[in-house]
């Protein structure tokens, strides 16, 4: 069961509708445990034996609501479910729309009780008042959060909500305040009475429509605490609010009831003049005097700005000891003591809780979650920030948001900064609180935005920090500095390229490597790399290009026959092969590989075997395990074709490769061709998946072609002729992406079979015999000429 009590009394789920029992439920509910004599007075003042009446009403209760009230022989007290407990939780949880929601109507709506006392009377609508007053606030703070986002037609229609609240109290001057910028934002039809109601308590409402949504853009967010302490000023006592620029100290004191002064310079006295009128002019004494019966708290925002005599003024106040409360907001330390010191932090990610992505986005600087909860660009407030930075500040800052992880001293040389100036860039970061002490950069996406939209200055930046760096921490800054490189910055502008791509290659990206060292100095190394990685994306003709014109050293052959033999000219291949062999330990591994390759090509397993073997244990001698792995993979390939047992060398292999996607796909195709000899079809498809997958991610062409064409000569032979189809139109495009000719016409041919069409074999024939694959074109002639046969044979059906 529920007790609602806003808009009516009624207990739902129950035929229990007895009001002076309900009304007795909820008082109890709303002041908590009573003591019996004084329920009797409130509720029955008229009857000669009222704790009599009392103890029959309780009695009601029991039976019509078990569990609801209890009662000794003093006191009695209730508890039920209840709607006002729900409002007072949303209340104290700050989640206004819930609240709204909640509240169905003013408190006890409608109830009347011909008997009731006029004291009852009086506490239902005392409590009625209040709970409208609290619901008002809730409009109020939601319309406030709405203008915050620029939604000012919902936020004015929430404010016209909150003063039309029925049951509600008048609004007290500070209300009325409050609510004239959310109408004045969104032009509301009750503007016009607002204004009436504002002047008959002698408040003149003179503000423009962009005033009061600039007003009302500025968003205060986490400050709770503080604002607690603020309002806890006693009169006679001063705070100090110190922050840089940017930290909302003027959030904060618009925030607060009281007399807002802005600093300025000027006429003396021009801080001041809004509270001091028309004593200006007399002597100081009658000023203090003045300013001692100001209403406060007087809230001054800016103390560096202040004219001297006004700040001389105010600190005189301080020592005369009857003032009224004042807090002032500065970037600088308290020019006096003051009662209480608040130094201005970023916001924590606690704070902004209930605004997910603010903090990551924003580093909590108010600046900046202003703007994000605005949902304007976050790079604009950053601007304006670094606007009134320092311009050695501005450039320390943002040299440091270029790195993943700060490093002063790196900073310092790089922008040729001696101890004291780095020191006082340091310092005025730091109390500005873009930085944290480490160095590390608030909101560093944010800053590293900013530098997108400035590429000369990011530019700029970059080569400075590159030129202290090498091999991979110097890559993303000299690629950032591009447009600027010099000749003398060349040599190390290859070496970090050339560490990039490695490590690319490393980790199984070759396509992204080529693409990397595109951007690089076309140096002789940096070419031989760039086609080595072609190579491994399957990329052959574009690889080969790159190594034609190179100086024909072993490694450079060694290479160079392995893509020979990838393109399909097998004689070209050996010969480049054996004359790498005469180079140094890379190139010889490599060219005995391809000899492995060519020897398995052509059905001589055993030689294959043995030059696998030899490449392998070189690769291992290099500690280049990646390819000690493919090695490894070629001779498990190689003892299945001899009839060996191979599956234990497969997992040598991939146990080596790791997390290398390229190479672990490579295994996979072999180790899918094991399983398919073995007809085990399930593990095979499983296993070419996975090597597509893997291929395709790591750009490998070649490989993913091979995969899917075996996929689909599994999907063939269990005649599941669509999936066959698919599986052969995805190699084909794949190869074709590739460039390798074996497996074009290997995946033309399959699909000749497949549809009995002569004229895909045809092309596939050609492919080979143009590439110069002699004995594979046989072959296929000869199963062209099935093929016409069937042809044949469907047409006279």
């Amino acid at each position: 069961m529920l007790l609602r009590t806003l808009g009516g009394l009624e207990l739902e789920d129950s035929n229990f509708g007895r009001l002076k029992p309900l009304l007795l439920l909820t008082y109890l509910l709303v002041e908590g445990p009573c003591e019996r004599r004084h329920l009797a007075e409130l509720f029955w003042p008229d009857n000669a034996d009222a704790l009599n009446s009392l103890s029959v009403t309780l009695t009601r209760l029991r039976k019509g609501v078990p569990g609801a009230v209890e009662a000794d022989e003093v006191r009695a007290w209730a508890r039920i479910e209840n709607d006002l407990d729900d409002l007072k939780a949303a209340l104290a949880a700050r989640d206004y729309a819930r609240v709204i929601a909640l509240y169905k109507g003013p408190f006890l709506e409608g109830l009347y009780l011909p008997d009731w006392s006029a004291e009852l009377e009086e506490w239902v609508y005392a409590q009625r008042e209040h709970i409208a007053r609290q619901v008002r606030q809730a409009y109020l703070a939601l319309a406030e959060q709405e203008a915050a986002r620029n939604h000012f037609e919902r936020a004015t229609k929430l404010a016209e909500q909150a003063y039309q609240l029925r049951s509600a109290p008048a609004l007290e001057p500070e209300d009325l305040l409050r609510l004239y910028p959310l109408l004045l934002a969104g032009n509301s039809f009750l503007l016009a009475e607002v204004r009436r109601e504002a002047e008959g308590l002698g408040l003149r409402l003179e503000q423009r429509p962009e005033e009061a949504r600039a007003q009302l853009r500025r968003v205060l967010v986490g400050r709770e605490r503080e604002l607690q302490a603020l309002r806890s000023l006693a009169p006679g006592q001063w705070a100090w609010v110190r922050a840089g620029a940017g930290m909302g100290k003027s959030a904060l004191l618009r925030a607060l009831s009281g007399q807002y002064l802005q600093g300025r310079t000027g006429l003396p006295y021009a801080t001041l003049e809004p509270l001091l009128g028309r004593a200006l002019g007399q002597d100081e004494e009658a000023l203090l005097r003045a300013l001692s019966q100001s209403k406060g708290p007087l809230l001054l925002d800016g103390w560096e700005r202040a004219d001297p005599e006004s700040r001389q003024l105010l600190v005189r106040l301080r020592g005369s000891g009857r003032s009224p409360a004042v807090i002032v907001a500065s970037r600088e330390p308290p020019a006096l003591e003051p009662d209480l010191l608040l130094e201005l932090l970023p916001l924590t990610p606690e704070a902004l809780r209930d605004f997910p992505g603010a903090f990551e986005q924003t580093g909590g600087l108010p600046v900046l979650v202003e703007a994000y909860l605005r949902e304007e660009p976050l790079e604009t407030a950053l601007e304006a920030r670094l606007a009134i930075l320092s311009s050695l500040a501005r450039e320390v800052f943002l040299t440091l948001a270029l790195l993943e992880e700060p490093d002063l001293v790196l900073v310092r040389r790089a922008l040729g900064l001696g101890a004291p100036r780095m020191a006082e860039a340091l310092e005025e970061l730091t109390t500005a609180a873009l930085i944290e002490p480490s160095g590390r950069v608030r909101a560093r996406r944010t800053a590293l935005d900013y530098l997108e939209g400035q590429p000369s200055l990011q530019a700029t930046l970059s080569l400075k920090l590159a030129r202290q760096r090498s091999g991979l921490e110097a890559f993303p800054l000299y690629q950032r500095a591009r447009l600027l490189w010099e000749e003398s910055d060349l040599p190390g502008i290859e070496q970090a390229y050339l560490a990039w791509a490695k490590e690319l290659l490393r980790r199984g990206f070759p396509q992204k490597a080529a693409e990397v060292l595109e951007e690089a100095p076309a140096s002789p190394e940096v070419r031989l790399l760039r086609a080595r990685a072609l190579e491994r994306s399957g990329a052959f003709r574009q690889a080969l290009a790159e190594v034609e014109p190179l100086p024909q050293r072993p490694e450079v052959l060694a290479l160079k026959g392995k893509l020979l033999h990838r393109l399909g000219h097998p004689e070209e291949a050996r010969e480049a092969s054996e004359r790498a062999l005469e180079g140094g330990v890379e190139a010889r591994a490599e060219a005995l590989n391809t000899l492995g390759l060519l020897a398995r090509v052509r059905g001589d397993f055993a030689t294959a075997l043995d030059y696998f073997n030899r490449s392998a244990a070189l690769f291992l001698t290099l500690g280049d395990q990646l390819r000690w792995a493919g090695a490894l993979n070629n001779v498990a390939m190689t003892r299945f074709e001899m009839g060996q047992e191979a599956e234990e060398a497969f997992r040598e292999a991939l146990e080596v490769v790791q997390d290398n996607a390229a190479l672990k796909a490579r295994i996979y195709l072999n180790l899918g061709r094991i399983y398919e000899k073995q007809h085990a079809f399930a593990k095979a498809i499983a296993v070419y998946l996975d090597c597509a997958r893997l291929a395709e991610d790591s750009q490998i062409m070649s490989t993913a072609a091979r995969a899917w064409n075996n996929l689909g000569v599994i999907y063939h032979q269990q005649s599941l002729s669509e999936q066959a189809r698919e599986a052969y139109e995805k190699a084909l495009r794949l190869a074709q992406q590739s460039g390798e000719t074996v497996v074009q016409a290997m995946v033309l041919g399959n699909i000749s079979e497949l549809s009995d069409n002569p004229a895909a074999l045809e092309e596939a024939i050609r492919l080979l015999e143009a590439a110069g694959h002699t004995a594979a074109s046989e072959g296929y002639k000869a199963q062209l000429a099935l093929v016409r046969a069937r042809s044949d044979v469907k047409g006279q059906t």
